[in-house]
C-alpha cells in the first residue's frame, strides 16, 4: 500500500526544503515574481526517509521554464535535483516494495508521448517503462509493485501514422459535445474515451480493465492488490452534470464492473480512498447541480461492494465546513483530512 505524507508536512515541505533566507529589505521588483518557485505533490518513500517532490521555475536569462523532480530527505538536510530533462517532468510516485521511483514525461525514447519513466533508488538513468500509445493521464502502482493502474485516453485518429516529414492540411475540427475544448487535451470529441488499463511490469503487457464504453478515471487498488475503484461519469450529457459515480471491479483483465454509487450520488473526480481492512471506500461528494458553485464538499463513506447507500460523515458533517484530501488512519479507526475555514486550511481528524 503506498506511503502516505503526514498531512502537516505538505505545509512544512516548501520551508524544510530552500529555508527562508535572510536578506535586507527593499520593495518588491517585477523580476521578483519570476524567483517564486512552484512545489507540489509530494510522495513519501515507503522508508519514510525521503520525499520526491515536482519543483517549477522559470530561468528568466536563458527565457525558459523547467518542471523537474527533486528528492529531500526527510529531515530536510539533503536536497537535490534528480532530473535534468527539457521536457516537464511530473506524478513522482515511488513502487510501494522502495525499488523504483517513477514519474512521466515526454522526453525522447522508443515511444513518443508521455510516457511512465523509472529510475532505480541505487543509481543510473532514468529509463522509460510504458510505450503508450494514447494519452497517459494518470497512474498508481499495485500494493506488490508488480502492476500499475493508468488511465489512457484515445489517440487522435490518424496519429499513429502521421509522418512528419509529410506535412498534410489539418482536418476539419468536429464539435459533437457540450464541453468542446480542454487545457492539454486540445479539442475534445465524443468518440474519443479515457479507459483504466492494467500494465504487467515483468512482461510489459498493457490490457483493459472493463469493457465498458464510458470515460473511467481516478484508479485506486484495494489494499490487498485484488480489486480496483474508479470513478466513471455515465449520464447521457456528462459534460453538463459534471459529477462521477464510484465503480469497483477485480483487478485482471476483462472485469465486470459494480457501480457503488448511486445516480443520485454527486461524487468529484478524485480517487476514492479504501480503508485499511478494504471494506469502506471515503470520498468527496458536492452539493446539488443548481448550488455546485457555492457548495462545498462534503466527506461521504460508502462499503466497497455497493451493499448499502452512501454516507455522509457526520463529524464533518457537525463541522459544517469544506473539506478536502482524506484518507483513513492507519488502524482504519478514524479519517484524516483537510479543513478550510475562513481563508486557513488546517488538519483534523474524527
Amino acid at each position: 500500500m503506498k506511503q502516505k505524507l503526514p498531512l502537516l508536512l505538505l505545509f512544512a515541505l516548501l520551508f524544510s526544503t530552500f529555508g527562508v533566507a535572510q536578506t535586507e529589505k527593499r520593495p518588491m521588483k517585477l523580476d521578483d515574481i519570476f524567483r517564486l518557485k512552484d512545489v507540489r505533490d509530494p510522495q513519501l518513500s515507503p522508508d519514510g526517509k525521503w520525499i520526491a517532490y515536482v519543483l517549477s521555475s522559470v530561468d528568466v536569462k536563458e527565457d525558459k521554464s523547467s518542471t523537474d523532480i527533486w528528492l529531500v530527505s526527510y529531515d530536510g538536510k539533503f536536497n537535490r535535483r534528480l532530473t535534468f530533462s527539457p521536457e516537464s517532468e511530473n506524478s513522482p510516485r515511488w513502487s510501494p516494495d522502495g525499488t523504483f521511483l517513477s514519474f512521466t514525461s515526454s522526453r525522447p525514447g522508443p515511444n513518443k508521448g508521455n510516457q511512465i519513466w523509472v529510475m532505480e533508488l541505487t543509481g543510473g538513468e532514468a529509463r522509460q517503462l510504458t510505450e503508450v500509445k494514447g494519452s497517459l493521464q494518470g497512474f498508481e502502482w499495485s500494493p506488490d509493485s508488480k502492476r500499475i493502474a493508468m488511465v489512457i485516453g484515445d489517440p487522435e485518429p490518424g496519429a499513429e501514422d502521421a509522418d512528419p516529414s509529410k506535412p498534410k492540411p489539418p482536418k476539419p475540427i468536429v464539435l459533437d459535445r457540450y464541453k468542446i475544448k480542454q487545457d492539454v487535451q486540445g479539442y475534445l470529441s465524443s468518440d474519443r474515451k479515457s479507459y483504466v488499463y492494467l500494465y504487467d511490469v515483468a512482461a510489459k503487457k498493457l490490457d483493459r480493465l472493463t469493457k465498458s464504453k464510458f470515460d473511467e478515471s481516478s484508479p485506486t487498488w484495494s489494499p490487498d492488490g485484488n480489486r480496483i475503484a474508479f470513478t466513471s461519469n455515465r449520464k447521457a450529457q456528462p459534460d453538463r452534470d459534471p459529477s462521477f459515480q464510484i465503480y469497483v471491479a477485480d483487478a485482471k483483465p476483462n472485469s465486470t464492473e459494480k457501480q457503488i454509487t448511486p445516480e443520485t450520488s454527486r461524487g468529484d473526480r478524485g480517487s476514492p480512498e479504501w480503508s485499511p481492512d478494504g471494506k469502506w471506500l471515503a470520498f468527496l461528494e458536492s452539493e446539488e447541480l443548481r448550488y455546485d458553485a457555492y457548495g462545498m464538499d462534503h466527506l461521504t463513506i460508502v462499503p466497497s461492494d455497493g451493499s448499502a447507500a452512501p454516507k455522509r460523515f457526520k463529524p464533518t458533517e457537525d463541522l459544517d465546513r469544506g473539506v478536502s484530501s482524506l484518507r483513513f488512519s492507519k488502524d482504519g479507526k478514524a479519517l484524516e483530512f483537510l479543513v478550510t475555514d475562513n481563508r486557513s486550511v488546517y488538519p483534523a481528524k474524527a
